[in-house]
C-alpha cells in the first residue's frame, strides 16, 4: 500500500496526526521571524515615511502576500501535477525549476509594476514609495515562485516524502518571511536611498504625532 492509499484508508484523527500537525507547528516556528520583523522594524519605518504612508504600506503587505502566495500555489500545483504524470523526473527537474523561476520573474515584474503604480497613486504620487512597494512585490513573487516549485521537487525526489503534507512550511513560511523582509526591512533602506518625502508635523509617528 502506497502513501496515497494509506491516507485514503485513514480516519480523521489519523489524517490530522501526526504529520499534518507537525507541519503546522514547523510553519509556526519558521514564521516567528516575521513577528520580529514587523514589531522591530516598524517604528523606524513609520518615522521615516509618516503615519499615512506607513498605514498604506501595511495595507499593501497582505495584498502582496496574497498575490505572491497565489504564484507559489500555482508553481506548487503545476509541479505536483507534472511529477504525478512523470513530466518531471530526477533527470529533468533542474530544467523544470529554471523554467518556472523564469516564469515567476516575468510575473513578478508585471505585478511589481502594477502594484508599484497603484502605490504611487495611493501615496499622492510618491515615487520612492511606489518603487519600493513594486520592488517588494517583485521579490515576494520571485521567492514564492521558487519555493512553490522547489518544495514538491525536494520532498518527492530528495526526501521521498508526501509533498502534499510537507511542502506547506517551506512554501508559505519562506514566502511570508521574504515578503515581510521586502516590505519592512528592504523598504526602509530603499526609501532612504531613493530619498523619503518630507513628513508633515501632523503625520509624524510616535506619541507626539498620535
Amino acid at each position: 500500500m502506497n502513501e496515497s492509499e494509506h491516507y485514503l484508508m485513514s480516519n480523521f484523527l489519523q489524517r490530522a496526526f501526526p504529520e499534518r500537525l507537525v507541519a503546522l507547528f514547523i510553519t509556526l516556528i519558521i514564521e516567528i521571524p516575521v513577528l520580529f520583523m514587523i514589531t522591530g522594524g516598524s517604528d523606524r519605518l513609520c518615522k521615516l515615511i509618516g503615519r499615512h504612508r506607513y498605514q498604506l504600506l501595511m495595507a499593501f503587505l497582505p495584498l502582496a502576500s496574497a498575490i505572491s502566495g497565489n504564484c507559489g500555489l500555482q508553481g506548487s500545483s503545476l509541479t505536483t501535477r507534472a511529477i504525478s504524470h512523470s513530466h518531471v523526473t530526477k533527470k529533468t527537474y533542474m530544467k523544470w525549476l529554471r523554467t518556472e523561476v523564469e516564469a515567476a520573474f516575468c510575473l513578478g515584474f508585471v505585478m511589481g509594476v502594477a502594484i508599484g503604480f497603484g502605490a504611487y497613486i495611493a501615496s499622492d504620487f510618491d515615487v520612492a514609495f511606489g518603487v519600493t512597494i513594486g520592488i517588494g512585490q517583485f521579490v515576494s513573487i520571485l521567492t514564492a515562485g521558487f519555493t512553490g516549485t522547489v518544495a514538491p521537487l525536494l520532498f518527492s525526489f530528495i526526501f521521498h516524502r508526501d509533498s502534499g503534507k510537507w511542502s506547506g512550511p517551506l512554501e508559505t513560511a519562506i514566502q511570508d518571511i521574504m515578503g515581510s523582509f521586502a516590505m519592512i526591512i528592504l523598504s526602509y533602506y530603499l526609501i532612504v536611498w531613493l530619498g523619503p518625502r518630507e513628513v508633515e508635523s501632523w503625520d509624524t509617528c510616535g506619541a507626539d504625532g498620535q
